[in-house]
């Protein structure tokens, strides 16, 4: 079996959902799914020669081989293409041999696999491009999905500043709804506006602030008891002492944990928000190398690392899995792609001993499970795992069509 052609399509959603397909030439194809990133087709494109004609099966070496022609231009954008690539190249094997790829990767811990939900203060769809620049998605131009409502922003990570700050109020009400759908772990974003802003660029918090962000997580545990698990984000934005600050008034929360609370280029700073603070510190999505995730793990003695599949690739992942195990610490997977990198990234975290949690970011996207034939992919804040080969789902590709984007192509 050899490897055959490869080509893609970009499914316009919160964010861009780019499916890798890579076709053999015995008839079988496999799907995998790249993290966003501004040139990323056109990476894709060019990769496309040097794995024409390749063994399928070499996906260590495959990879390998991708990761040095890119060299002078990784990690980043060209990694997240690999990690589409490999993906792929996981599915197709599974269907190639008959099994799913959770055997290929040694087995699996858990039938189900926890799914948190990423939650939002609102109900709208905020979408924006590979550059986090807001746009209207072209399928949302024409009318359709015309039962979802489209906010765009560009600070915040799509909050709709425009309709003023968020609230404790519309926390409570969002985190209930995805209580009633079923999940018992949520993340909610706390640098988000507040009444009381101080200057955007120095990263500093005011007591009022802090007293804000706190009251809104405050509001959530109180709609939702202490049976749910909450964590938050704060998407690399603090200096040290006002991220300690910002822990400290959430640890009487008892968060599961608190995301990215200091930028992610040094991993000492965010070893001494951890020893300041009671709540574990979680960080990972923004880092690629093995080195990067020990020295998390050894120097910050961070307890939760929250790599990115759709980044690093499936196999990465399980081999820093690995590393956080002889080290008694957990994952938490970093997830904002669509069905395709969702269950490519539940594979993982049920063949991996150390898996806390898998993020959902699609709750607002209305036709997330319409991707897939069968039933909705997550059920009751759960992915079931399945002895199907490959990933073990299937693409709804007219579906997948209606809400691509023509001009990058349809697997063409």
């Amino acid at each position: 079996m050899k490897i055959q052609r490869l080509t893609f399509a970009v499914i316009e959603a919160n964010y861009d959902w780019t499916v890798v397909r890579i076709d053999s030439d015995d008839g079988r194809f496999g799907l995998g799914e790249a993290y966003m990133g501004p040139g990323l087709t056109a990476i894709l494109r060019e990769m496309a020669p040097l794995l024409v004609g390749q063994d399928p099966f070499q996906v260590e070496t495959l990879v390998r081989r991708l990761r040095a022609a890119v060299v002078h231009a990784g990690p980043g954008v060209a990694w997240h293409a690999i990690a589409g690539v490999e993906a792929a190249l996981l599915d197709l094997i599974g269907k190639a041999v008959g099994q799913p790829v959770w055997r290929l990767l040694g087995g699996k811990y858990r039938d189900r696999v926890r799914v948190y939900a990423d939650c939002h203060g609102g109900e709208a769809l905020e979408s924006i491009s590979s550059l986090l620049v807001p746009r209207t998605p072209r399928w949302a131009a024409r009318g359709e999905a015309a039962g979802a409502a489209v906010a765009f922003s560009v600070k915040h990570h799509g909050w709709d500043t425009a309709e003023g700050v968020m609230t404790p109020e519309t926390y409570a009400a969002s985190a209930l709804r995805m209580v009633e759908r079923g999940f018992d772990l949520l993340k909610f974003d706390v640098d988000v506006p507040t009444p009381y802003p101080t200057d955007e660029y120095n990263r500093g918090l005011s007591d009022r602030e802090i007293e804000f962000m706190t009251g809104l997580i405050r509001a959530v545990r109180e709609a939702v008891g202490w049976e749910v698990d909450l964590a938050v984000d704060c998407h690399w934005n603090y200096t040290v002492e006002d991220a300690v600050r910002l822990c400290r008034a959430l640890d009487p929360l008892k968060l599961l944990w608190i995301e990215d609370p200091v930028p992610a280029d040094d991993a000492a700073r965010s070893g001494e928000v951890q020893k300041e603070a009671q709540t574990a510190i979680a960080t990972g999505e923004n880092h690629y190398f093995r080195r990067d995730f020990e020295l998390l793990l050894d120097a910050a003695k961070l307890r939760i690392l929250a790599p990115d599949p759709q980044k690093i690739g499936i196999w990465s992942g399980k081999k820093i899995a690995d590393l956080a195990d002889a080290r008694y610490a957990n994952l938490t997977l970093h997830n904002i792609s669509g069905p395709i990198g969702t269950i490519a990234s539940a594979h993982l975290a049920a063949a991996i001993p150390n898996s806390l949690a898998l993020e959902w970011h699609g709750a607002s996207v209305p036709f997330f499970d319409e991707l897939l034939h069968g039933d909705p992919l997550i059920e009751n804040g759960r992915i079931a795992m399945n002895e199907r080969p490959g990933w073990g789902v299937e693409l709804n590709e007219d579906v997948a069509y209606r809400y691509c984007n023509p001009e990058q192509g349809f697997f063409a």
